[in-house]
């Protein structure tokens, strides 16, 4: 497996040696992956990124299988914070100042890279006037307003198509081109 091989959520790892059983990824979080040793019986199993990749470089596991439509709890969190701050045109860096937290902290926080979301969770439900279970269970008693133009709702159904993996790519090209 290539070192930079992205290790995300719904993905099954099968080892070469078939008496050994595949792994499939239930969570990646900031320093740990979550799995699940398929046909075990045994709970989830907790390990950090590197013997992860350390069991597939060993066992010469490949990437069988991959649930393209499961997001990881993390990223379907991020999500919501990225779509609710872009529906009400709030800048990362005017988030970040609330928040006080840096712009790039948040752009992680949107993207999933960091797991810290959650300690954030009521107050960017106050400043978004939101209650805390529309990012728990997306069920929101308030309405939250949508002003967007047809031409961005058409590029958020295009981004919602996406794999977990691809969605960060587009996040970041589209920084960088803001950014040139």
């Amino acid at each position: 497996m290539p070192h930079r091989t992205l290790l995300t959520p719904g993905q099954i790892w099968t080892p070469k040696d078939r008496q050994v059983s595949p792994r499939k990824i239930v969570e990646v979080l900031k320093s740990n992956i979550e799995f699940e040793v398929i046909n075990s019986g045994l709970e989830k199993i907790q390990c950090n990124h590197y013997v992860f990749r350390k069991w597939i470089k060993t066992t010469q596991a490949y990437l069988a299988q991959a649930d393209e439509n499961r997001l990881s709890p993390t990223l379907e969190l991020a999500q919501k914070l990225f779509t609710l701050r872009k529906s009400v045109r709030m800048s990362q860096l005017t988030l970040s100042k609330a928040l006080n937290i840096s712009r790039s902290a948040v752009a992680a926080l949107e993207t999933g890279r960091t797991g810290d979301l959650q300690k954030y969770l009521p107050k960017i439900a106050e400043i978004f006037d939101v209650p805390v279970n529309f990012f728990l269970d997306g069920l929101s008693a308030k309405p939250v307003k949508r002003l967007i133009s047809s031409d961005e709702d058409i590029l958020i159904n295009l981004y919602r198509a996406l794999t977990p993996e691809k969605k960060i790519n587009a996040q970041k090209y589209m920084e960088r081109q803001r950014n040139t």
